[in-house]
């Protein structure tokens, strides 16, 4: 025992546990700082001794120094003058619209100047150039760009004898006018006239074109009237006759009236057929009738011939005198 007890010899470690208890770790002291969660510490590996008996770990200066830095508030890590860059922006932003705004409002005012000019084009007959311009001026309330183009076109096409009207600004002060006249083909009833698509226009002349034949009907068929026009008078110059007025009734019946006086009721079916019909006949055997002024009208509906109404015979000079 004694022997044991002096001993001089070292004692001989214990040969280290397989298990959780073979290893030992060393914990470091908490920082003072902590931070909310998600907020950790970076912890480098353990360091291993020589004779892999024990392992402890070995804070480096490092480790301290990423941890002091981690656990600092995301606040104190930004800087006291952050709010000047976005001011400065803001303000920057707000200068350059305030002077895009002046420089847009000087050119407007530059180019919507009073109307000084107005160019007229297109060929006219019925219309007054200088009237038109006036009136185009007129109507513009404002400058070359404030100004209602839309009115002014309406204002102009407003005109009877307008049948198409092109208006454009032209700067630094001028208006361009391109103005299309109605062209007349026929007139309508007593007071109106028709241009080549059947449309009915009503100017202040129309005795003027009494020489045009005259269309009666329904206004909603002026169209197929126009139409009906053309080849029934085609028919009638093959034989040197004229048609100078087409009639149609509300049931559908038609009735022309011929250049030398002869009214020729046609009905409503058949119509080109029953004018072939007739056209014959009369060359035949009615046209010295007919020049001679005799024929009053004539009726074409029956299927197997036609009715001739003759003018009364004119009184002898004998009978005038008295």
């Amino acid at each position: 025992m004694l022997k044991k007890l002096f001993s001089t010899e070292e004692p001989q470690p214990e040969a280290p546990k397989r298990g959780a208890s073979a290893t030992v770790y060393k914990k470091t002291d908490e920082p003072k700082h902590k931070v909310g969660k998600g907020w950790f510490r970076r912890i480098k590996p353990i360091a291993r001794s020589a004779n892999n008996d024990t392992q402890e770990v070995q804070p480096s200066s490092q480790t301290a120094v990423d941890a002091d830095h981690d656990v600092l508030p995301r606040w104190q890590a930004i800087d006291g003058d952050w709010w000047i860059k976005p001011a400065t922006i803001l303000t920057a932003l707000a200068v350059f619209f305030a002077l895009g705004n002046y420089a847009f409002g000087s050119l407007y005012s530059w180019l919507d100047q009073p109307v000084e000019r107005v160019t007229f084009a297109g060929n006219t007959r019925h219309l007054d150039r200088q009237q038109i311009a006036a009136k185009s001026v007129a109507l513009m309330d404002g400058g070359l760009l404030s100004a209602d183009i839309q009115a002014v076109k309406e204002g102009i096409q407003a005109n009877p004898w307008v049948y198409q009207v092109g208006i454009s600004r032209r700067w630094p002060a001028s208006l361009y006018l391109t103005v299309t006249e109605e062209v007349p083909i026929a007139r309508w009833g007593e007071d109106g006239l028709l241009n080549h698509e059947g449309d009915i226009f009503w100017p202040d002349d129309v005795a003027k074109y009494n020489a045009l034949p005259r269309l009666k009907g329904p206004s909603s068929n002026t169209g197929m009237m126009m139409s009906e026009y053309y080849d029934l008078n085609q028919m009638l110059r093959n034989t040197g006759l004229q048609l100078v007025e087409l009639q149609l009734e509300a049931r559908g019946a038609w009735t022309l009236l011929l250049d030398n006086g002869i009214r020729v009721i046609v009905g409503r079916d058949q119509v080109v057929a029953r004018l072939e019909r007739f056209l014959k006949v009369y060359q035949q055997r009615l046209q010295a009738e007919a020049d001679a002024g005799r024929i009053e009208q004539i009726d074409i509906r029956y299927n197997n011939g036609i009715a001739v109404k003759w003018r009364p015979l004119a009184a002898t000079d004998e009978q005038q005198q008295g």
